[in-house]
């Protein structure tokens, strides 16, 4: 009964905001105490489709009420489907998830639930995910494309362990796994090694990138007698698959390196710092011997101590990592303008997702002197996590005040 009523309260929240806004959940600071799940939706049949959901374990608080008991962990996810125009709702439901351990805790909790949706439709899928024991909640809207069966959703894609690929970046010489329900025949897989280049500041124009598709060999892949494709994939670039490449539709796997989203060397460390740096700096950063030994010589000048240079790398790489974890595209998500802004200015304060456009307030949402950016989502061949910055000249000041407080030893956090 109460699963119910917390299910009629989401529906009546979603009708009431969607032709508005939607909450959007980016939780870059508190990392430690928030949600960060994982989605996937596979379309298995004409009527129905599957999403799968993935929590580390380590984002979920864990209590027993006694010692001889074991610990616990309860998530609530609740879903409403939509129509692409959201005039009707399709599907709705709730599932409450219950994990125990009493010694060894696993490290992810998975699930996957069934929800109805009809072929050559389009649609949203909005879910709530809400950590009982903390009281914490994640909101999420995710697209649903059962029209274009060149979509990465018709396409189940694991590796050779049986591991879903949740992420759509890869490893050096990693090998895949391609299933459909619809195609029974073959896929395009073009290679390309195109590097675009990260964004510039938010008073600059930006050029808006191309796309080069086919750049290189295109290689038929072709499902065997088990409707499974084995596919080893190419050491750098990334890998556009298609259906017809007499057009732009398909889907994408990068490979940007082999330890993404996370940063485990010194070479890693010094691209983000681009954002802070003047152009001789970042030179001699690149050009060093020992990159160890710059990055750390670059910190503690902008540092009065070991301490707060600690400090600063900790942050810092703390929220170039996030960055590539949530707004990964053709580009690294550090890259990315929504990736530029969070590492400098840090969580927004409010964030909503409006129509196609993802909007951030940092200070008070109906004060007119809070900083307010707008990324509009772009078209893109080889990601629909592509969102620009509208970009303004008045953003310069308060770019160059964040960009100062970071060389001057100091974390920027605007609230």
């Amino acid at each position: 009964m109460k699963l119910n009523i917390y299910l009629s309260i989401f529906i009546t929240l979603n009708l009431a905001s969607c032709s508005i806004s939607k909450p959007v959940n980016y939780s870059i600071e508190d990392s430690k105490n928030s949600l960060h799940p994982q989605f996937l939706i596979y379309h298995n049949n004409e009527s129905t489709s599957q999403l799968f959901f993935q929590v580390a374990t380590e984002d979920v608080l864990y209590s027993r009420a006694t010692i001889n008991q074991p610990f616990s962990a309860k998530i609530l996810l609740e879903y409403i489907v939509f129509q692409k125009d959201y005039k009707e709702i399709i599907d709705s439901g709730s599932i409450l998830i219950t994990d125990q351990y009493l010694k060894n805790k696993k490290t992810r909790i998975d699930t996957n639930f069934i929800f109805n949706f009809s072929k050559t439709e389009e649609g949203f899928l909005d879910l709530r995910i809400s950590d009982i024991n903390r009281s914490r909640e994640f909101r999420k809207t995710l697209s649903i494309d059962k029209f274009s069966e060149s979509s990465r959703q018709f396409y189940m894609i694991t590796d050779t362990n049986n591991q879903i690929l949740f992420d759509d970046f890869f490893f050096e010489g990693q090998s895949i796994l391609i299933k459909s329900n619809f195609n029974n025949d073959k896929l395009y897989a073009t290679k390309n090694k195109t590097v675009f280049p990260l964004s510039p500041p938010p008073f600059t124009k930006s050029a808006q990138p191309s796309f080069p598709d086919n750049i290189s060999f295109t290689e038929e892949l072709n499902f065997n007698s088990q409707n499974i494709i084995f596919y080893d994939l190419p050491n750098e670039g990334f890998v556009f698959f298609q259906l017809d490449t007499l057009n732009d539709l398909g889907f994408t796997l990068f490979n940007f390196h082999n330890d993404y989203p996370l940063l485990k060397s010194a070479e890693q460390l010094i691209p983000p710092l681009r954002y802070l740096t003047t152009k001789d700096e970042f030179d001699l950063l690149v050009s060093s011997i020992n990159p160890k030994v710059a990055v750390d010589k670059y910190w503690l000048s902008n540092a009065t101590s070991k301490e707060r240079a600690r400090t600063l790398i900790r942050v810092y790489y703390s929220r170039v990592e996030f960055a590539n974890k949530l707004f990964s595209c053709h580009l690294e998500g550090w890259k990315t303008d929504r990736g530029m802004i969070s590492i400098i200015f840090g969580t927004p304060s409010y964030t909503s997702l409006v129509r196609n456009s993802e909007v951030w307030i940092y200070g008070d949402e109906n004060n007119i002197h809070s900083l307010k950016f707008v990324f509009d989502q772009k078209p893109n061949p080889f990601s629909s996590n592509n969102f620009v910055l509208s970009r303004n000249y008045s953003y310069k000041n308060p770019w160059y005040r964040a960009v100062e407080s970071w060389r001057n030893g100091k974390v920027y956090l605007l609230k």
